[in-house]
């Protein structure tokens, strides 16, 4: 059973990155900055690797993430499916940070705009119409996670049923009580 479920969570996330409604696609990002406060947002599942355990966003090089991030590569990521009542929580750690051209040539025109503000994302302004945009520059960034944790509980009855699997015990899994 164990098996099973750890198959069905690999499962998931291999179908949000080509599901665009999928419930999985969107997931909250937490990090902890410098001052030890964390921060949570929501981003984008842009690829998952079931063999080993990678997850895929992309962000602006300037955002506060990536302030973040340097001050502590460790991560949660926290997925939930309203329907099935199921939530996926992954410790994870960032595992490499590129500025790839050709992927961000690759994105679609509008979403390529998303890194080329003149002014970094959380600046503040008077006015949305004020956004301006540069033509030759971009900060686009693609942060990979690698999974050390997965923590899954699905709400169901009789019982509910929380499991845990972790990359150190490779990825044998154990339940929990919910």
């Amino acid at each position: 059973m164990l098996t099973e479920i750890f198959d069905q969570i690999k499962n998931q996330w291999v179908r949000a990155k080509h599901q665009k409604k999928h419930p999985f696609r969107y997931f909250v990002l937490s990090t902890a900055g410098a001052n030890s406060f964390p921060l949570a947002r929501t981003v984008v599942l842009r690829n998952f690797d079931p063999q080993i355990m990678t997850f895929t966003i992309y962000t602006d090089l300037r955002s506060q993430k990536m302030a973040d991030l340097h001050a502590s590569k460790d991560v949660c990521l926290l997925f939930y499916d309203s329907k099935r009542l199921w939530q996926i929580q992954v410790v994870a750690r960032l595992l490499q940070e590129s500025s790839d051209p050709i992927l961000y040539q690759q994105l679609p025109l509008p979403a390529q705009k998303d890194y080329t503000t003149t002014l970094a994302p959380g600046s503040e302004i008077s006015n949305p119409e004020e956004i301006a945009y540069l033509d030759d520059k971009n900060f686009f960034v693609s942060l990979k996670f690698e999974a050390v944790s997965i923590e899954s509980l699905k709400l169901k009855r009789p019982h509910h049923v929380r499991t845990r699997f972790d990359k150190e015990s490779n990825w044998k899994g154990i339940f929990l009580v919910p």
